[in-house]
C-alpha cells in the first residue's frame, strides 16, 4: 500500500481512495460508521466489503442503529460469512430484528430497558481500518447524499473533508476500534468517548474537556470549519478568550445546511463572537458538513460538531496531527473557503431581519439535545 497521509475533499476521490484501499486488503477490514446508506455509493463501498470477504479478508463493521436504520438489516445479511461479523450501535427499542446485533447483551427486555433510555446516544464516528495499515476518517458518511445526487450539476457536493492516515497512529485506532466494539455497558453512566490526540488515545467522558484542553495549547490562531455551530458556554468562553489574548480565531460556518434551521441557531451567538473580535464568515458555495480546526500548527480533523450533540451525546473520533504537509494543505483550502464566504460584520448583522434573529434565540432551549 502506498504510504501517505492526506486530505480529501470530494466525494469522488475520498471513496475512490476508501474503496481503493479496501480492494488491496489482506487481512482484516474494520469499519465503523454512522449512516450506511444503499444508494449508488453505498453499493459500491458494500460490493468492495463482499468482494474482500470473498478473499478471504476478515471484517468487522459497526454502524449505527439510527444512522443507517433503513438497511442496517440487509447490509447484515449480504455481508454474513464465517469471517465476517456486524453489529448496530443503539438498535431503535422497537427494531427488534437487530436485537441481537446490539452491542449491549442480555434478555430482550433488558436490552429494550437499556435502548430506550440510551436512544440519543449515538455513534457518529467515521473510520475504516485497512490491515491496520491505513486509517481512513472524517466527515463522510457512506452514502451518495454528499455528492447531491439530485443536481444535475456534477460538481455540487458537500464540503467534506476526510483523512487517510498511516504510520504508527493507526494502531493506536485500531486498539479505539477494538474498545468501542467489545465495550461493557451495564448502566448509563458507564458511557464513554474516545480522543484521538496526535498518536495516543486517551478516554473522556466529556468530550468538551479534552477539546478545552486542546484549545488552552493556541498561542497563535484558532481556525474553525464546522458544520453545526452550537457551542456550549465553555467553549465558547474559551474562544472569546484567546481572542482576547491576541490569538487569530475565524470561524467558518454554513449559510445553508441540511438541517435547514442550523443556521438561525449558530446566528444566535454571532454578535459576541463579533464583539469578542472573533472574525465569522458564512460560506454558502454548498452544503458545509467539514469538522476541522487549524491550532497553530496542528490539524484536527474528524467528525466532532461543536454543538452538544458531539460534546455530551455521541460517541466521536477525530485525529490532531502536527504533520506539516496536511497542515499546508487545509491552510489552502481555508484561505480558499474564506474567499468563497462572505464576512459578518457587527454593522450588516444588526440590519439582519429581527424575526430572524429572535427565531436564533429561541431556538438555543433546545440547543442541549442539537
Amino acid at each position: 500500500m502506498q504510504v501517505s497521509n492526506r486530505l480529501y475533499f470530494t466525494p469522488q476521490e475520498y471513496f475512490g481512495g476508501l474503496i481503493g484501499d479496501i480492494d488491496r486488503a489482506h487481512r482484516q477490514i474494520r469499519m465503523e460508521i454512522y449512516i450506511f446508506k444503499l444508494d449508488e455509493t453505498g453499493r459500491l463501498v458494500l460490493a468492495a466489503l463482499e468482494n474482500a470477504i470473498a478473499r478471504g479478508v476478515s471484517l468487522q463493521l459497526l454502524i449505527d442503529g439510527v444512522g443507517s436504520y433503513r438497511d442496517a438489516g440487509v447490509i447484515a445479511e449480504r455481508l454474513r460469512s464465517a469471517i465476517s461479523e456486524v453489529r448496530v450501535f443503539h438498535p431503535l427499542p422497537w427494531d427488534f430484528s437487530l436485537y441481537r446485533r446490539a452491542l449491549y447483551a442480555g434478555r430482550w427486555y433488558s436490552r429494550l430497558f437499556y435502548l430506550i433510555a440510551s436512544i440519543n446516544h449515538r455513534d457518529h464516528r467515521k473510520l475504516c481500518l485497512i490491515d491496520a495499515q491505513v486509517a481512513w476518517l472524517g466527515s463522510y458518511n457512506i452514502t451518495s447524499d454528499h455528492a447531491n445526487p439530485e443536481s444535475l450539476d456534477a460538481a455540487d457536493y458537500w464540503h467534506d473533508t476526510g483523512l487517510r492516515a498511516t504510520g504508527s497512529v493507526v494502531s493506536a485506532l485500531d486498539t479505539n476500534f477494538n474498545q468501542v466494539w467489545h465495550r461493557k455497558i451495564n448502566s448509563i453512566g458507564a458511557r464513554s468517548r474516545r480522543f484521538l490526540a496526535s498518536e495516543a488515545i486517551t478516554q473522556r467522558r466529556q468530550l468538551r474537556l479534552q477539546l478545552m484542553k486542546v484549545l488552552e495549547t493556541a498561542s497563535q490562531r484558532i481556525y474553525i470549519t464546522n458544520a453545526y455551530f452550537n457551542p456550549s458556554n465553555q467553549v465558547l468562553k474559551m474562544l472569546k478568550r484567546k481572542a482576547g489574548e491576541g490569538v487569530a480565531v475565524r470561524l467558518i460556518v454554513p449559510a445553508r445546511s441540511d438541517i435547514v434551521f442550523f443556521p438561525l441557531l449558530s446566528r444566535s451567538f454571532y454578535a459576541d463572537l463579533l464583539q469578542a473580535r472573533i472574525r465569522v464568515f458564512e460560506y454558502g458555495h454548498r452544503v458545509l458538513h467539514s469538522k476541522t480546526m487549524i491550532i497553530d500548527d496542528q490539524l484536527l480533523v474528524g467528525s466532532t460538531n461543536l454543538n452538544y450533540r458531539s460534546l455530551l451525546h455521541d460517541l466521536e473520533l477525530d485525529l490532531l496531527s502536527a504533520d506539516a504537509a496536511i497542515v499546508a494543505q487545509m491552510e489552502q483550502r481555508f484561505d480558499d473557503d474564506i474567499c468563497a464566504s462572505t464576512e459578518i460584520t457587527l454593522r450588516n448583522w444588526q440590519q439582519h431581519p429581527w424575526l430572524l434573529r429572535l427565531l436564533g434565540l429561541l431556538s438555543r432551549f433546545l440547543r442541549y439535545w442539537l
